[in-house]
């Protein structure tokens, strides 16, 4: 996982914005980049690897106690943070460019996530879905930044006209949701079922004029986008994304026709991917749910059959043979084990 993670980079310049707020409350900075071990974040055109992310992240958190900074992160972020896509967006015709934009140079911005626009129903949907095995701090982080981010940019770029629009985060409801009122005319849901970001607009947005449309300056702009998009290169681990989707979305256990889909492949194509990486999907299903069952079986607040459906099994008797299948115990030994050393 970390090699796949490694060759994926974000630019350092965003989470010298984050490192900026925290100094504005009064956080030492230097002291949140030495924890992470990293030097600085001076250079506009640095990049920081997703591992760098993650450590800098984790040091912040551990530093301010919060877990609310990937919402302070999203606060910050706006078009202009982008480098010269923020200049070809602030610059697009109407906003359905905007979103086009957006589709088509994700990488440039935040390339753990890919990006994909449907229409459907009179509304456009943004769905965002992780590119690469990421640790699940990053994923809540990165996720609540998206989210936030886009809500400012989009209300600030529509003159206020934003109407209202659904959100659907997969990650669990935080301690600080209730900071999402701060989103005017957002409704956001939690817990939702496919990995990632949806973002449901109004499909009539699409047309509507942006008041510092420069055709000639945007195609400028975009041509070189399209420069640096052909000088990013990342290697996927297909294994690892799929074991982290998995992961992600425990209560729900998306198939491998629906991981396929998040992707426009075919799951035979996806089988075919995994097969040369020398497993299968029913081979990461099930070194998913055993970790989970482990998991659950250590806190000891479910009883063996609770975990058993609630990892999706359709009985308890399946649920103990699969576990012992792959642990060479069954869930009610290492439960009573966990117990008796509990109560030791």
């Amino acid at each position: 996982m970390r090699e796949a993670a490694e060759s994926y980079r974000l630019p350092a310049r965003y989470m010298a914005q984050l490192i900026d707020y925290l100094e504005s409350t009064g956080v030492d900075g230097a002291t949140v980049l030495r924890a992470a071990r990293i030097r600085s974040l001076e250079d506009p055109k640095a990049q920081l690897t997703l591992g760098q992310v993650e450590a800098l992240l984790r040091a912040a958190e551990q530093v301010t106690g919060r877990l609310d900074l990937g919402f302070e992160l999203g606060r910050r972020l706006n078009p202009t943070s982008h480098d010269i896509l923020g200049f070809a967006l602030l610059t697009s015709p109407e906003f359905g460019h905007v979103l086009r934009l957006l589709v088509n140079y994700q990488r440039l911005m935040q390339p753990a996530f890919a990006l994909r626009m449907q229409r459907r129903a009179g509304r456009v949907e943004l769905v965002y879905l992780p590119a690469v095995a990421l640790p699940h701090r990053l994923v809540r982080v990165l996720q609540e930044a998206i989210v936030v981010s886009n809500h400012f940019a989009f209300q600030s770029m529509l003159h206020g006209e934003l109407p209202p629009y659904d959100v659907w985060l997969s990650i669990e409801r935080p301690p600080h949701a209730e900071r999402y009122h701060e989103l005017s005319r957002a409704r956001v849901h939690f817990g939702d079922a496919v990995p990632g970001v949806r973002i449901s607009l109004d499909g009539a947005l699409l047309d509507t004029p942006l008041a510092m449309a420069n055709p000639r300056a945007m195609q400028a702009a975009e041509e070189r986008c399209k420069t640096m998009l052909r000088q990013t290169r990342a290697r996927r681990r297909w294994s690892e994304w799929c074991r982290m989707l998995l992961r992600e979305s425990e209560d729900t256990r998306p198939t491998l026709e629906q991981l396929a889909g998040f992707l426009n492949i075919s799951p035979r194509t996806l089988a075919r991917y995994l097969d040369a990486e020398n497993t299968s999907f029913r081979d990461l299903s099930l070194q998913v749910r055993t970790a989970r069952a482990r998991q659950l079986l250590a806190e000891g607040d479910l009883s063996v059959t609770q975990i058993a459906y609630r990892l999706g099994y359709t009985d308890v008797a399946s649920f103990v043979r699969s576990f012992r299948t792959q642990t060479g115990r069954t869930p009610g030994a290492v439960k009573r084990s966990r117990s008796r050393l509990a109560a030791r």
